[in-house]
């Protein structure tokens, strides 16, 4: 019975698969990649070339949450595109949601590593609709030509412009020349153009080619001290200022580039990254890529490589979340390329900048998929989206979502149903007749699915001369029960809401009831799973059918006191900053933190590296505030030796007082790494101080 109940789930997983099937069913990637216990994989047709893999694993190395997007940019009914964010190189940044509604992609991925917080612009080569915005930097990039191969590569650029009978280097494309000089040409993806001195701007207006490398006729000489609108400029510096003659209006500019390897006139998009992790589908340690500590831990991970048949992947990893997924180190996530089918692979920016967007079977609209760590999609640089060409069509078969209905008896599935045309857009049709089959499983109710009894079958979905269905299977027990969270804490006489997941063989989640056979031995829990403390720590149980779990609940908490003035020492970013850390002038085990933000420090740390008792769910210390506006945070890291960067609080309450904070649900804090101080965004501080004592953990339980 058990085989030939999980031989029906594998039957289901393949339903939901769509035609293009170009990734594997299971995967096996190789070392240094977590073994995998479990695996149940999703797949889904997005459009004609673009195909949408959710793979849910668990592995030794904990919960993985693995998404792919695979596209074929050879079809003429896909375009690969870079999409900018405000459609401006420097902006307020646009999540990559914002972006893929605003141009009506059907799936993406977020982009290069950008200039956070401030311009935001890109860091590396961005090349759109086959116009280049950006010069490449020595870091690999990813290039869609014309004729749709996917190249990684790093790139190098030649150029020069010609004013008057004057040929010069061009130094620059959409950035002011460097200190000591030069020529740039600047386009309108550079945006608005600030005053700036020794540099003279020549106004130029297009009249020849496809810019930015075209012919160009002056207009005039712009105001360098004044604000100059969007539009085409000669950025010459002061060095090169007198190899030219200043030119007159009507005068000719012409500017000439070329990229390397691939070249400029065979590229129709290009987006940066790096570093290069999978070369020759072998691991490949790239000298030039973003490194530091963070990389080598277990982050969210965003890629793109190429597989086989020209195929390309857009990879994401969720990270930073031990109850969801804990994410991959670099050689692991090159591995994971490898064990999709890719032979080159790089990185994109990774954590909490990871998001990748699609359009779900009877979705109008693509949409994040992944659960970000931040817990909110953050705004970004750029994305590397994909679109659908393809016209809409009339309505050819009915979907539902979800495209798969697993549940326990007793359940409530809210199911959403549309009409698709055959490139799988959505478009009007009639709300359908759904019919269960056969008739034992359950019921449709006002759009829902209310499971009775165990089985297997299908939900027969017609309107008119169209139909559908949606694969059904109602299990009685599942294989494995989980409450969440994980390690729960309330406080005496508190309440807290608990949550019950189930999944079945093969490691698909189930639908549950929602009132479920929750019992406590100490404090009270309702059948929704709300439990209410009572004065002493307590175990909750669940069963399910023949399956049980049980969590233990820690009532209250105690505090630890932490010997954090002795191990505290001063570290700036970027080192060498000024300020320092002073322990025991102001008072008996305090450390005075002092800092100075000018000159690009941008933070300032009490470092320590202190064990933490386990359990610890806070922290709590003295401060004494000196009234700026800098912020204050605490930096733990986790049992899987990744960083977790928590606010403490703001300052601008001058005196002492106490500050306390708890830890995220699942932070699972095994060390505390520092304390520190970092200016706010937007304003201008030169220098403070705080002083902190009785630093102390705050534990679970009595």
């Amino acid at each position: 019975m058990k085989f030939l109940i999980a031989v029906t789930f594998y039957a289901l997983a393949l339903c939901a698969r769509g035609a293009a099937g170009e990734l594997p069913e299971r995967i096996d990637p190789p070392a240094p990649f977590p073994r995998i216990l479990e695996q149940a994989p999703t797949f889904e047709d997005v459009a004609p070339g673009i195909e949408y893999t959710y793979y849910r694993l668990l592995t030794q190395a904990g919960p993985l949450e693995v998404r792919v997007v695979s596209i074929s940019p050879h079809r003429g009914e896909v375009r690969v595109a870079s999409v900018l964010a405000g459609d401006g190189l420097d902006s307020r940044g646009e999540t990559v949601g914002s972006m893929a509604h605003r141009t009506g992609a059907v799936a993406g991925i977020n982009g290069d590593y950008f200039d956070i917080g401030n311009t935001n612009r890109p860091e590396n080569i961005v090349v759109r609709d086959g116009a280049l915005l950006t010069l490449p930097s020595k870091r690999y990039a990813l290039a869609i030509a014309r004729d749709g191969t996917s190249h990684i590569a790093e790139f190098s650029f030649t150029g020069e412009i010609a004013v008057g009978d004057r040929t010069l280097a061009l130094d620059g494309l959409n950035q002011m020349p460097p200190p000591h000089g030069g020529v740039s040409l600047l386009t309108p993806a550079y945006g608005r153009v600030g005053p700036a001195e020794n540099v003279t701007l020549v106004a130029l207006a297009p009249i020849e080619g496809t810019p930015p490398f075209a012919r160009y006729r002056v207009t005039g000489i712009a105001d360098n001290l004044s604000a100059q609108p969007p539009g085409y400029y000669a950025a010459v510096g002061l060095s090169d200022y007198g190899l030219i003659e200043l030119p007159n209006p009507n005068d000719i500019v012409s500017a000439a580039g070329d990229l390397s390897p691939v070249g400029i006139e065979s590229i129709e998009t290009a987006i940066g990254g790096g570093p290069l992790i999978l070369h020759n589908g072998e691991w490949f340690e790239d000298p030039d890529g973003p490194s530091g500590a963070e990389f080598s831990k277990r982050i969210p991970c965003s890629g793109a490589a190429v597989a086989s048949g020209g195929r390309l992947l857009l990879i994401e990893v969720d990270g930073r979340q031990s109850e969801l997924s804990v994410g991959l180190r670099r050689p692991e996530f090159a591995a994971l390329m490898r064990g999709l089918g890719a032979s080159e692979g790089m990185a994109l920016d990774g954590g909490g900048s990871s998001t990748l967007v699609v359009r779900r079977i009877g979705d109008a609209n693509a949409d994040v998929v992944n659960s970000p760590s931040d817990r909110i999609e953050r705004p970004v640089g750029d994305a590397l989206l994909a679109y659908s060409t393809l016209p809409y069509g009339p309505p050819v078969r009915y979907v539902a979502r979800p495209g798969v209905v697993r549940a326990l008896a007793g359940a409530q599935v809210p199911l959403r149903f549309a009409g698709l045309d055959a490139a799988n857009h959505v478009t009007a049709a009639a709300q359908p007749t759904a019919i269960v089959s056969p008739g034992s499983l359950g019921t449709i109710q006002g759009g829902t699915f209310v499971a009775l009894h165990p089985g297997s079958g299908r939900i027969v979905l017609r309107g008119g001369a169209i139909a559908g269905e949606v694969p059904v299977e109602v299990v009685a027990t599942p294989a494995r029960v989980q409450i969440l969270p994980e390690r729960p804490n309330v406080d005496r006489g508190g309440g807290l809401a608990l949550k019950a997941r189930a999944y079945d063989a093969r490691g698909y989640p189930l639908d549950l009831p929602q009132s479920l056979p929750w019992s406590a031995g100490g404090g009270s829990i309702d059948a929704r799973g709300f439990y209410r403390a009572g004065p002493h720590d307590a175990r909750v149980d669940l069963r399910i059918g023949a399956t049980a779990a049980s969590a233990f609940v820690t009532v209250g908490s105690h505090e630890v006191a932490l010997p954090f003035t002795q191990s505290a020492h001063f570290v700036t970013i970027p080192s060498g900053g000024q300020g320092a850390l002073i322990k025991d002038l102001q008072c008996r085990g305090c450390v005075e933190l002092r800092f100075s933000f000018g000159a690009g420090e941008r933070a300032a740390y009490a470092m320590s590296d202190l064990a933490l008792p386990a359990g610890t769910i806070g922290m709590a210390f003295e401060l004494r505030d000196d009234g700026s506006a800098a912020r204050l945070r605490v930096a733990v890291r986790n049992a899987i030796n990744e960083d977790v960067l928590l606010d403490a609080t703001q300052l601008g309450e001058p005196g002492w007082r106490d500050v306390a904070l708890r830890f995220p649900p699942g932070t699972d804090a095994a060390r505390l790494v520092a304390i520190y101080a970092l200016a706010s965004k937007g304003i201008e501080l030169s220098e403070g101080s705080v002083v902190i004592r009785n630093v102390r953990a705050v534990v679970a339980g009595e």
